[in-house]
């Protein structure tokens, strides 16, 4: 049994030279002139598809030949006109990985199909594989893909114009986001709002969003989406309103928590008091109020204030590192992480030697390295903008 992982080895690549003698003898004629796509044909250029991929695996070649590069763009050009939908997606999955210095023509094709494309499932994998590929060229046909009547394929077009960041779909887009109900909760429009906050010029939507806002009968989780929305364009004008509504107890929480979190990015002085006496209030209030409502806006005030960059945080933190809910202690560490004060030494490495929770020692570990300048820092958004636990209805 010792010697299993080396036998293994040398019957995998044993069975790769094997496999790739016998296929190319029979591949031979695939990709020659003679195209008579039956569907045995379909496969056999599959397997071709399948055979060049592996045999960087099995064999010694690490890149394929410009006689083999010409033969898999010559089968995939096939595939993707002439095969079965689950044919022409693995095609698409595989020129992903196609040499983009010779996908020229390829990438044109996908473009083509795309315009004539009737089946919807095809529709989401071609879109998806433009936002992939980053074909930009095909901007205005996406573009139009945001009024298709089936919503799964406008929101891929959405997802992929949101991946190339294409500036010339902001005003589209926001078009769109007009004629949504936001008095609803809806996971489309939600994507809407998030495009709209990392494309080129979205910021041109935060006053029709603000007003949104403001309106207090429109769906919590939606007007949740703008706050992050206001705080990723940096829309200082939202100030009032967020500050409105994050210290607002008969808010929902979610919605709190995620105003107070776009005011830390927004670097409010005129929040900051508020913070501490909210954090204040919740030290007075211990055991009172529901244990997941009390965690959520104890971690999202801190965390607001230690983004404003405040100096009077540590204290806080320090005391929140000693909190009875683990949750609330693996954040104050994470915060103190990014703060990289010295002076946390002390007590991260209490933490990280006795936390009675794993995941805090953890935490209290990576920070020291942090401060320790030993390890990035880690991804404070991750951190912050997780959803906060609602209080129970």
């Amino acid at each position: 049994m010792t010697n299993y992982p080396k036998t293994s080895k040398t019957y995998s690549i044993s069975f790769g030279r094997i496999w790739k003698t016998n296929i190319s003898s029979k591949l031979s004629t695939v990709a020659s002139s003679n195209w008579n796509l039956s569907s045995n044909k379909i496969q056999s250029l599959i397997l071709f598809l399948v055979f060049l991929s592996l045999s960087s695996v099995f064999g010694k070649e690490k890149e394929l030949t410009p006689e083999q590069i010409s033969k898999k763009k010559e089968v995939l050009s096939k595939i993707i006109r002439y095969g079965t939908s689950q044919e022409r997606k693995q095609a698409l999955g595989e020129l992903t990985r196609f040499p983009k210095e010779n996908a020229g023509e390829l990438y044109d094709l996908i473009g083509e199909q795309l315009k004539s494309e009737k089946d919807m499932g095809m529709k989401i994998v071609l879109l998806k594989t433009i936002g992939d590929l980053d074909l930009k060229e095909n901007k205005d046909t996406i573009i139009t893909f945001f009024e298709d009547p089936n919503e799964d394929v406008a929101k891929q077009a959405v997802n992929s114009a949101k991946k190339m960041k294409l500036a010339e779909a902001t005003n589209p887009l926001l078009e769109k986001v007009k004629k949504e109900d936001f008095t609803k909760n809806s996971n489309s429009l939600s994507l809407y709002i998030s495009t709209l906050a990392d494309l080129p010029d979205g910021k041109v939507a935060a006053p029709f969003l603000e007003t949104k806002f403001r309106e207090k009968f429109n769906n919590a989780d939606m007007r949740g989406q703008i706050a992050l929305y206001f705080g990723t364009v940096l829309y200082t004008e939202a100030e009032s309103a967020l500050m409105e509504v994050a210290f607002d107890e008969i808010q929902p929480t979610t919605l709190r928590c995620y105003s107070m979190n776009t005011l830390g990015k927004l670097k409010s002085e005129t929040a900051k008091p508020k913070l501490y006496e909210l954090l204040d209030s919740l030290k007075k209030t211990a055991g009172k109020l529901d244990a997941k409502k009390a965690q959520s806006l104890k971690i999202y005030a801190i965390g607001a204030l230690v983004t404003m960059g405040d100096k009077e945080v540590f204290q806080e933190l320090n005391e929140f590192a000693r909190d009875d809910d683990s949750m609330v202690r693996l954040r104050a560490i994470e915060f103190m992480g990014s703060l990289k004060d010295p002076k946390a030494l002390e007590l991260l490495e209490y933490k990280r030697d006795r936390d009675p929770s794993p995941k805090v020692q953890k935490a209290a570990k990576k920070a020291i390295d942090q401060i320790n300048g030993k390890e990035s820092p880690i991804e404070e958004e991750k951190s912050i903008e997780e959803k906060p636990e609602e209080e129970p209805k």
